[in-house]
């Protein structure tokens, strides 16, 4: 029964009460006093009795009140959601159970804040972490998740309810994650495989939630950068073998030949001049890698000055032109005299420029030219360097600029690359703060190559 449906029942069987109660005196005072004085006592006890009524019911609806509101506020602290009690003060009715419902309140309000903050620290401190992170429930499927996980797998709307499988199509990081759940073991990992090029190393930890349910966190860290690295390495490692084994190959073998034959003056001039060219292929290699590991490892701008690029430009082009003359390459250039003014190491410069000027020689048909141009625009200089070559197709433009790195039609046809001049070229102008990047074929032609790279202006 309602609270309120209690208390109309209660007062009006007080009014009943007073009722007889007076009928019962008035009938005993009838016998023994005289008419007036009995009206006079009915009238008097009446009055009482609905004094004593009104007095009850005003305590009544107070009380009601105020248990009301306290049993609202009870109700709102188990919700979470503290309300102040104003209406109680000192020497109330219930005021020592409002108090303490108003501390209890404020109690809970301040746990309630303080879990909260520690909410939303482990939040921002998940959310600041590299790895991805899932936590898996009892029943093996995500529970929640933060940002570094969202972001690596963002093609998936919603990761929360999903099995670890449904987002990362792998059976072994799904059966250990059953295993896990299972109390099988407590942890695990390996590497997976998240799509062709994109690699991750994933830990499961079982944690205990309840008593008697466990679930697990997976923790995935992107190792895809260390594995490109990583076949970088095997790649430098075996182009570098391959790049110097044939010059020795040779070496050996007209070495060996002139140790059975020393008559024949012609035989073994054409060997020492094999042997020769062989060694001078080996010397650049070996000059190469001194220059690139140099260029890595550059980390001095006290030698960053304003530079003319045109000057740096021309004693490059001198170095070239022994190589051109005998292709009959070309050049054109668009440099003035004094040329931009760039922010550069004159040296790095001077070889950026003769690298790229040497493969557009090598690579042009004779009879070409080899054209350069130069752009000042706000902040930086943008300077290209075009040929008329074969060009280079649009699935190696990529990785031309790796060690080694030589396009399968070029490679063995034209004497002299190393396959590190591109390479020296990015790393130069990384350590300028500057690009480089390559157009090919050229534009309304079917060949050609254009090699653009900025520098910051001086």
């Amino acid at each position: 029964m309602r609270p309120e449906l209690r208390l109309k029942i209660g007062f009006l069987l007080l009014v009943w009460a007073l009722f007889f109660a007076a009928l019962f005196v008035s009938a005993v005072y009838r016998n023994n006093c005289a008419a007036d004085s009995l009206t006079y006592i009915q009238f008097i006890v009446i009055a009482a009795g609905f004094v004593l009524a009104l007095t009850n019911l005003v305590f009544l609806l107070r009380t009601n009140r105020s248990v009301h509101i306290l049993s609202t506020a009870a109700d709102s602290i188990g919700q979470g959601k503290v309300k102040p009690l104003t209406q109680f003060y000192p020497g109330q009715y219930l005021y020592p159970l409002a108090k303490s419902i108003r501390e209890n309140g404020a109690r809970v309000e301040s746990y309630i804040q303080t879990m909260t903050e520690q909410k939303s620290q482990l939040e921002s401190i998940l959310d600041g972490i590299e790895e991805g992170i899932l936590l898996i429930n009892a029943a093996g499927r995500i529970h929640s998740s933060n940002r570094a996980a969202r972001n690596m797998f963002s093609s998936v709307v919603e990761l929360k309810g999903r099995r670890p499988l449904e987002i990362i199509r792998n059976p072994e990081l799904q059966a250990a994650c059953n295993r896990v759940l299972a109390k099988e073991i407590h942890s695990f990992h390996s590497e997976v495989a998240i799509e062709s090029e994109r690699f991750c190393h994933f830990h499961i930890v079982r944690v205990e939630q309840s008593e008697q349910e466990y679930g697990a966190i997976i923790a995935l860290h992107d190792i895809s950068e260390l594995k490109r690295l990583e076949k970088i390495r095997r790649d430098f490692v075996a182009n570098a073998s391959h790049e110097l084994r044939t010059p020795l190959t040779s070496i050996k073998g007209y070495t060996e030949m002139l140790m059975t034959d020393e008559s024949d003056a012609e035989l073994r001039n054409s060997c020492l001049e094999v042997i020769l060219k062989n060694a001078d292929n080996m010397i650049k290699i070996v000059n190469d890698l001194l220059q690139l590991a140099r260029v890595e490892d550059y980390d001095n701008t006290t030698d960053m000055k304003p530079v003319n690029s045109a000057e740096a430009f021309m004693e490059a082009w001198r170095a070239c032109a022994p190589m051109a003359e005998q292709r009959n390459v070309v050049i054109e250039s668009d440099f003035a005299a004094e040329g931009p003014l760039v922010r550069a190491d004159y040296d790095q410069l001077v070889q950026l420029f003769r690298n790229l000027l040497e493969n557009a020689v090598r690579y042009s048909p004779p009879g070409a030219k080899v054209e350069v141009f130069s752009e000042l625009r706000e902040g930086e200089v943008k300077i290209a360097i075009g040929d008329y070559g074969p060009g280079i197709p649009r699935q190696d433009q990529q990785r031309i600029f790796e060690r080694f790195f030589r396009v399968e039609r070029h490679r063995g046809k034209e004497a002299g690359s190393t396959g590190l001049g591109l390479a020296i070229c990015r790393h130069i102008l990384k350590n300028h703060g500057g690009a480089i990047w390559v157009e090919s074929p050229r534009k309304e032609m079917s060949s050609g190559s254009i090699f653009f790279f900025t520098l910051p202006a001086a």
